[in-house]
């Protein structure tokens, strides 16, 4: 080693080193997330003290705040949610399997496509408020209605998704896949699946963002339980500050929905790039 040389840091300092920079991020990123939440909840306090509309119309913030808790205290406001996620994931299931084996079929069957496909998808454009009225004549109120809901506003998200990801595949794939004789369930889980897994978990993110708002709409009409019939309930007792705690959950639910979505993409998608190794 030469004389002006400096030594080498030691591995575990540069680690130390790493760890600490990306906390400093990470705490960077959190208080820059925070900072206009923040901003609107001081502007809200300021318009509550200063009474620019009725205390009915907009309670303060404190005000707000020990409603939660109240809410959370006497269980209510956790079997909502409990209820609503229970659906939400009913739902999703359902119509992300049903989306992925669909999208799947009209990408590997050229005739599914050509006669069901069109059909399929103009059924599937129709938004979910234009299907409610139809949905409850057949299945009624009850929780059947939001599961078929649920499932029909995730399926399109999710055959889109898989149906143009296994449509774009390269065509040395499929070769390899027509060489070594596999089957078609050797193909979906060799070829197909680690390929269009990037775009599944896109696909999912929207779905689960759709479902939840849809969820809330069809909880609004026609529920007796959950966090969007407790809404409902606040505006006709005319308690504006359980509205305003419902929507601050609706909200924080579904960011909270998108962010562990994508905490699992992260994740998991080495598999994906093994998968086209």
């Amino acid at each position: 080693m030469s004389v002006f040389s400096l030594p080498e840091r030691p591995q575990s300092l540069l680690r130390l080193q790493r760890y600490r920079s990306g906390i400093s991020q990470y705490t960077r990123t959190i208080l820059t997330a925070l900072l206009f939440p923040t901003g609107l909840l001081v502007l809200w306090q300021i318009a509550a003290s200063l009474n620019w509309m009725p205390e009915q119309i907009l309670p303060a913030p404190l005000y707000t705040l020990q409603t939660a808790i109240e809410l959370i205290h006497d269980g209510e406001l956790g079997d909502a949610l409990r209820i609503s996620l229970f659906r939400l994931l009913c739902g999703f299931v359902f119509g992300g399997v049903m989306g992925v084996t669909t999208g799947l079929l009209f990408a590997l069957s050229r005739t599914a496509d050509n006669w069901i496909g069109p059909t399929v998808r103009a059924a599937c454009l129709v938004p979910s408020l234009g299907w409610l009225p139809f949905f409850m004549l057949i299945f009624g109120i009850g929780e059947t209605l939001k599961f078929v809901l649920i499932a029909k506003t995730c399926f399109l998200p999710l055959l889109i998704g898989s149906y143009n990801a296994a449509r774009d595949l390269p065509q040395k794939y499929r070769d390899v896949a027509r060489v070594l004789e596999l089957t078609l369930w050797q193909r979906l889980r060799i070829i197909y699946f680690p390929a269009i897994a990037p775009a599944l978990f896109t696909a999912a993110r929207l779905a689960l963002s759709k479902g939840w708002k849809a969820l809330i709409l069809v909880e609004m009409i026609a529920s007796a339980a959950g966090i969007g019939y407790l809404m409902t309930w606040g505006r006709k007792a005319f308690q504006l500050d359980v509205v305003f705690v419902t929507m601050i959950c609706i909200g924080l639910i579904g960011w909270l929905l998108d962010y562990l979505a994508l905490r699992l993409e992260k994740r998991l998608m080495h598999w994906a790039v093994e998968g086209k190794a």
